[in-house]
């Protein structure tokens, strides 16, 4: 079913990219767990790629739709060990980009998010998906700058608001989000 959802949405792309500008993101994500018992955890860094698709609303606002491979995660310290702790999603977030000068937008919109795996960066346990909610659900807040006609540069803050462990505690994902967009057409 994910696999046919992501087809659906890349032929989308294809058949509307003479009408609306499409393209590729790239970045990084600083990311933890924030909630009940995250008092060990600590920030890691993990990758974010994926295509993208505006959608014109007005001559100073458009509808920026992203469809986005995003690892998030956290370290986590245990009894003198410490773990990086990798979740990977397939991420589709529709974001409203509000132009307060030519080059330079406000962006804020919500994001879904599948869970595709979880697991131990250094390889100790190679299957901690069972351990997490499949979904995650949050909003991203932040900014963009349009570096050239092709070339725009984001920062935004994603928060969950979705437990995303299967344990008691209620436990969030958070990210800072530093990416590129490089427009195709």
């Amino acid at each position: 079913m994910r696999i046919l959802f992501i087809l659906l949405f890349l032929a989308s792309l294809n058949l509307n990219a003479q009408d609306r500008p499409v393209g590729i993101k790239i970045g990084s994500n600083v990311s933890n767990l924030v909630g009940d018992g995250t008092q060990n955890i600590d920030l890691t860094v993990n990758l974010q790629a994926g295509f993208y698709m505006e959608l014109p609303a007005s001559e100073k606002a458009i509808f920026l739709a992203e469809l986005l491979y995003t690892g998030y995660g956290f370290k986590i310290e245990n009894t003198g060990e410490t773990s990086d702790i990798i979740l990977n999603y397939i991420a589709l977030s529709v974001s409203s980009k509000i132009f307060l000068f030519e080059k330079f937008s406000l962006d804020a919109g919500p994001q879904v998010s599948l869970l595709v795996s979880a697991k131990d960066k250094e390889g100790y346990i190679s299957n901690l998906k069972s351990d997490f909610y499949n979904r995650d659900f949050g909003v991203n807040l932040g900014m963009s700058y349009g570096i050239s006609e092709k070339i725009m540069a984001s920062f935004r803050y994603y928060v969950g608001l979705t437990d995303v462990t299967i344990i008691k505690n209620k436990n969030f994902n958070r990210a800072f989000q530093l990416a590129f967009q490089y427009k195709i057409n």
